[in-house]
């Protein structure tokens, strides 16, 4: 079906060569680069799929093998929705994965985050990486997801060039955001206000970045706020989209 969807048909021979995923007719992306150990590479699993809605600045959905999937970018986190330069993320984004178009992806070590959202590292029709572009021209910053730390190397790389140049949000808001490395989350001061009767708490740090259109309504996330979703400081997330 992604070859159908890609405008391409592969011989008996070529179906064989690219057995391990659905052939798009677009170039496979080296198992190699900045950063990439031989066993990180070689656990890397290379499939297909095709755009059907980008969400946000970090967040996509593909069609594969007939099933709508929801794929948080690896090694990036853009800016929530509603903060700053997050619409030019977005846009950005839809630049580079046009409706439609055809992708290939690539897993790292942990394939799903606990909300169900894919891990991948995206290359576009074109052959562009993804999450490196975004990165690189200051629509995002870099962001480890451990244990997934593949190219981490090499989107750190091209986030602090951003950085050095100014790209992007770096000089577009007035405070921009540094990367943030994965954390445990901080120790709650004895005297902090306690979550509101029937407000779930917020996500905890150290996982991949969570936006507000990932849950389901309102979050406690009182003075820490490790995902940046309290927008007005009532220690509440998401309560106003």
């Amino acid at each position: 079906m992604i070859g159908h969807l890609a405008g391409e048909r592969e011989s008996p021979r070529e179906a064989r060569r690219l057995s391990d995923a659905p052939a798009t007719g677009l170039p496979r992306p080296s198992a190699s680069g900045p950063g990439t150990s031989a066993a990180s590479a070689s656990a890397a699993r290379e499939v297909a799929g095709v755009v059907v809605r980008v969400v946000d600045g970090d967040t996509v959905e593909l069609r594969r093998s007939g099933s709508l999937v929801r794929v948080r970018l690896l090694g990036v986190d853009a800016p929530e929705v509603g903060s700053c330069f997050a619409g030019d993320s977005t846009a950005r984004l839809r630049e580079l994965l046009p409706t439609g178009s055809a992708v290939r992806v690539e897993y790292d070590t942990e394939p799903k985050d606990r909300y169900g959202r894919h891990l991948l590292y995206v290359w576009n029709a074109r052959g562009v990486f993804v999450n490196e572009a975004l990165a690189r021209g200051g629509h995002a910053v870099g962001e480890l997801h451990p244990p997934n730390r593949a190219r981490h190397p090499q989107i750190a790389a091209a986030a602090d060039a951003a950085r050095r140049a100014g790209a992007g949000l770096w000089s577009g808001c007035a405070s921009s955001p540094a990367p943030r490395p994965a954390s445990s989350p901080a120790p709650r001061p004895p005297d902090a206000p306690a979550a509101p009767a029937g407000l779930p708490p917020g996500p905890p740090a150290g996982v991949p970045d969570v936006d507000c259109s990932d849950l389901d309504g309102p979050v406690w996330v009182g003075d820490a706020d490790p995902h940046r979703l309290d927008r007005d400081g009532d220690g509440i997330g998401c309560d106003s989209r």
